[in-house]
């Protein structure tokens, strides 16, 4: 599942479930499962689930009679996941595994997703052939993938202060999650990977934030570059998150900040 420009090492899968799940990971998660939707008593497959809370979700409207496994290649994203399975709902296998070649029998699961993974897969159509394989006949496809970075302010501010303060590389690695944002595109490939009735809907989460001072170090310690941003000088880093604050001005509110942030949900059949 070659991940390598989003891949979290060290503090990275922890400080990711602490920031990231909360602000923007759990609401879209909510999102995403409504659009399918699921139904109790369902075997359902996440691929590429990070800390595991589109499995999570998914396990408490799937019920004690339902199933979840959860396959990621990061064996420290595994860990936080395992430690915040819940008490109940459907039971939770967290495994290892490569989106190319899925630790799953064929036609297992009822319902296979994916939660902003598949744009970082190098080999799409190939996991998306796996995600095929796993499912069994007329089982539904959910893949959740980032619109372009232009479509997500919070984001698009951070990359711009990288530019300037760390340089185009850093910056680009940090926009890798943005790199697949074409609905064509991504209905083309669910398509090639053997899945019909492709239906690729636009939607819109609100991304809610403690002020930038607070949240923007956090958020980018759960990214590929957080040891970057930590390595660097105090007053450097705090001008980019200055700079990351003055970008976000309109999108403050009394309760921090609220920022739209735009994803293309796509459904299919197999």
């Amino acid at each position: 599942m070659a991940q390598d420009r989003w891949q979290l090492t060290g503090d990275g899968p922890e400080n990711y479930e602490r920031h990231q799940v909360p602000g923007i990971a759990a609401p879209l998660a909510r999102i995403f499962l409504e659009q399918l939707p699921l139904q109790p008593g369902q075997r359902i497959l996440d691929v590429a689930c990070g800390t595991g809370i589109v499995a999570r979700q998914a396990a408490s409207i799937a019920g004690a009679a339902g199933r979840v496994v959860g396959v990621d290649l990061n064996s420290g994203m595994l860990e936080v996941a395992r430690r915040n399975t819940p008490a109940k709902g459907a039971g939770i296998e967290w495994r290892q595994g490569d989106a190319r070649l899925l630790p799953c029998p064929v036609a297992s699961f009822d319902v296979v997703v994916c939660q902003q993974g598949l744009q970082l897969f190098t080999d799409k159509i190939g996991a998306l052939r796996e995600m095929h394989r796993a499912l069994a006949p007329g089982g539904l496809l959910g893949v959740c993938v980032w619109r372009t970075i232009e479509h997500s302010p919070c984001d698009l501010a951070i990359a711009q202060a990288l530019a300037r303060h760390l340089g185009a590389a850093a910056a680009e690695r940090f926009q890798a999650p943005f790199g697949f944002g074409e609905a064509d595109a991504l209905r083309a490939a669910i398509a090639e990977a053997g899945f019909r009735d492709v239906d690729v809907r636009a939607v819109i989460v609100m991304r809610r934030l403690r002020s930038p001072e607070e949240s923007i170090p956090g958020l980018l310690a759960g990214t590929p570059i957080g040891p970057l941003i930590a390595a660097l000088d105090e007053v450097v880093r705090q001008a980019l998150v200055a700079e990351v604050a003055t970008a976000l001005m309109p999108y403050r509110d009394a309760n921090g900040l609220t920022v739209p942030q735009a994803t293309h949900i796509a459904l299919a059949r197999k």
